[in-house]
């Protein structure tokens, strides 16, 4: 795919090379003065034909958009940062409210992130690799919140480890209908907490994985839903 990049990173893409998938979040905003976004979710597209959104948040009930204007769709697919321009051709309120833009001709794409990145909630188990001798210490409960095929955010109830620390990451995942646990070995790239949010985040980067481990991570982020 010959794709046009200028310096500033973004390059020119068709849609479908996005991959977009229902229920992905989006930012809509018509193009006239004091026009504020709306936060919207991708709900479907037929290439050439139109591309469908819906509202979502406080406004709900209304798309915030109006038939025959110009509007900016923004978004972020886990990978890319996004945005096109389009026209609205229908809005709808029955059987749910939506409205269906003109499937733009290209997308403005920013890569973000070399691997697709999926949220997820899952319980794990981090274990401190031991640097003085064999063993590892003992591995504490976490909550595994989002994965990629090259890293993980771990969710803990306390800090875990300092950034920069070896440790190993275990969990089950279910691979084509059956249970496959993951143990992974990993090192800590940040660890902090978030205003407003419980826990300390751990950022972990993956590594010397084998071709098993890279399988079930591409399979566990290209089939969920991001």
């Amino acid at each position: 795919m010959n794709d046009n990049i200028n310096p500033s990173g973004v390059s020119t893409l068709p849609l479908r090379a996005l991959r977009l998938r229902p229920g992905m979040a989006l930012q809509t905003k018509r193009i006239v003065e004091g026009a504020s976004k709306k936060e919207s979710q991708f709900l479907a597209a037929i290439e050439g034909k139109g591309v469908m959104v819906g509202p979502v948040g406080p406004d709900g009930a209304k798309t915030g958009l109006e038939e025959g204007e110009i509007c900016i769709v923004r978004g972020f697919t886990g990978q890319h940062e996004f945005s096109f321009l389009t026209k609205v051709l229908q809005t709808f309120e029955k059987p749910f409210p939506y409205a269906l833009l003109q499937y733009p001709k290209h997308a403005d794409a920013r890569l973000v992130r070399q691997s697709m990145r999926i949220k997820t909630s899952m319980p794990a188990l981090l274990s401190m690799r031991n640097g003085s001798g064999p063993g590892e210490a003992p591995a504490q409960d976490v909550t595994l919140i989002d994965i990629s095929t090259a890293g993980a955010m771990i969710r803990s109830a306390s800090s875990l480890a300092a950034v920069g620390m070896a440790v190993t990451l275990s969990f089950a995942v279910d691979f084509e209908g059956a249970p496959v646990e993951l143990v992974l070995s990993g090192t800590v790239c940040h660890n902090n907490t978030t205003s407003g949010q419980d826990g300390y985040f751990t950022g972990l980067a993956f590594n010397a994985l084998t071709q098993h481990d890279k399988l079930v991570l591409h399979y566990m982020t290209e089939s969920r839903p991001g």
